[in-house]
């Protein structure tokens, strides 16, 4: 088909370029933002944070409605059922997924997050972590130390 390598090579550095012209939704990147947990809402899909750090997205620049503040409480959207690709993702602190059920309040977590496609003015998580913050690893017993905290 393609006589000379340059060519071929053309061709392939011009359907990568049509590729990356994706709608912005399907690149969209998400923002991670460091927070204490408070409450799940079943009824409206929503849970309650405290943020500690907001944290820093590498998309565009977010609106002024979107953007959290520290200290303050912020809400997230959230889908409970669905795919991996869908739905909230929980995960515990080994990595393993988990139900919102088992979050309790106080429990310190990592939102991933990106501006709700079903509302402009909200928020929706994709994913919850739960963590150790490192300032709270002496008191953690059941958290492995790593070599220079254990000092």
């Amino acid at each position: 088909m393609f006589r000379h390598p340059l060519a071929f090579t053309l061709v392939v550095v011009g359907l990568l370029a049509l590729m990356g012209t994706l709608p912005a939704e399907a690149r969209q990147k998400q923002t991670q933002t460091e927070a204490t947990f408070l409450s799940h809402d079943a009824a409206t899909h929503t849970i309650t944070v405290e943020v500690r750090r907001t944290g820093r997205g590498k998309g565009p620049k977010l609106p002024p409605q979107l953007l959290v503040k520290r200290g303050a409480q912020a809400t997230f959207n959230v889908k409970e059922e669905g795919s991996v690709l869908t739905a909230t993702v929980v995960k515990s602190k080994e990595g393993t997924r988990m139900s919102f059920e088992k979050l309790k309040p106080g429990v310190k977590v990592l939102v991933f997050w990106v501006p709700d496609e079903k509302d402009g003015n909200a928020r929706f998580a994709r994913s919850i972590s739960v963590y150790v913050a490192a300032e709270d690893w002496k008191g953690a017993e059941d958290v492995e130390l790593p070599a220079a905290a254990a000092d």
